[in-house]
């Protein structure tokens, strides 16, 4: 039974030594509130890894964490947890809308069951992402109740043996692995790999969410163009219903006498109003003007022939 719960979990990422401890004499500071929300936040997931940020303020030697955010639209595994586009954009939001004042000094996540030992993957993160000398990586397992700290030091990553809450010193795990301070030439060959195939699967992320974000863009761009020319079809539609052509309107009438042999008639003359359509009054007038000038062409074709006609004088 045991043999098929271990077949189920995925493979964990080899470790990656770090030095014991770090000669570095950087203090690290959580208020009460942001150390509530680490733990609660780690808590909440034994099955799968989370993340998220630590801000607040750095000086030369000292960092005071004031605040935590989580990592929302991280990418969650077990056995991993990615940083990804829309992280950090949630995260920056976040940042700038709760906590104008402060600043990411580092980051945290979480390893259920698996121990508190840095793998390459958690190395490339604080290397590329957190590189900063006053930026720290939290690590925890919910699950063994251990954390470690580790700092950006002069030869590297290296373990923080302590970190205070509120002003309580709080002792930081030490991993096993940590405590070789040299490697082999074998092992160290395999770091390199290790670090390369990190660095190469990143690479491969990144352009999964440059093309992911290109098929967006273009998706976006096709609904506005549809929803353009649906705009003009309905526009189109609704102008030719609204200005159709309506029947002259009855206002008055005017009985005017009229003589007709002896006798005079009374005829009538309405006076009505008839809203012509801009379009179909310069299709009017240009009907008009070209009746004017057949007509005045057929008048001087007439003239032309009454003259042909005449007798001539001798």
């Amino acid at each position: 039974m045991k043999k098929k719960q271990q077949q189920k979990q995925e493979p964990r990422e080899a470790p990656a030594p770090l030095l014991v401890t770090s000669n570095s004499s950087l203090r690290v500071n959580l208020t009460r509130d942001a150390w509530a929300d680490l733990v609660a936040h780690a808590r909440e997931s034994l099955e799968a890894e989370v993340c998220g940020v630590l801000a607040g303020e750095a000086h030369d030697d000292t960092i005071d964490v004031k605040a935590t955010i989580r990592g929302a639209a991280a990418r969650e595994a077990r056995a991993h947890v990615t940083f990804t586009h829309e992280t950090w954009n949630q995260i920056h939001s976040e940042l700038d809308r709760k906590y104008p004042d402060l600043q990411i000094v580092g980051w945290y996540h979480t390893h259920p069951g698996f121990g508190v030992e840095f793998s390459a993957m958690d190395r490339f993160i604080q290397e590329n992402f957190f590189s900063a000398k006053t930026q720290v990586a939290f690590l925890s397992d919910p699950l063994g109740s251990d954390i470690a700290l580790a700092c950006n030091g002069a030869s590297g990553i290296e373990y923080l043996t302590r970190f205070f809450v509120d002003g309580r010193e709080h002792a930081a795990t030490i991993p096993g692995a940590a405590v070789e301070k040299q490697a082999t030439s074998s092992r160290s060959g395999s770091g390199d790999f290790e670090r390369m195939e990190a660095r190469v699967n990143q690479l491969v992320q990144l352009l999964d969410e440059q093309q992911r974000n290109f098929y967006r863009m273009l998706t976006g761009l096709v609904v506005i163009v549809c929803l353009g020319v649906i705009s003009a079809l309905g526009y189109f539609l609704w102008t030719d219903r609204t200005s159709r052509l309506k029947p002259p309107e009855l206002t008055s009438f005017v009985p005017v006498p009229v003589k007709v042999g002896n006798q005079t008639v009374m005829l009538g003359v309405g006076v009505v109003e008839w809203k012509v359509p801009p379009e179909l009054d310069a299709y009017l007038e240009k009907v008009a003007r070209i009746q004017i000038e057949e007509e005045k062409k057929e008048r001087l074709e007439l003239e032309k022939k009454l003259r042909q006609q005449q007798p001539r004088k001798p």
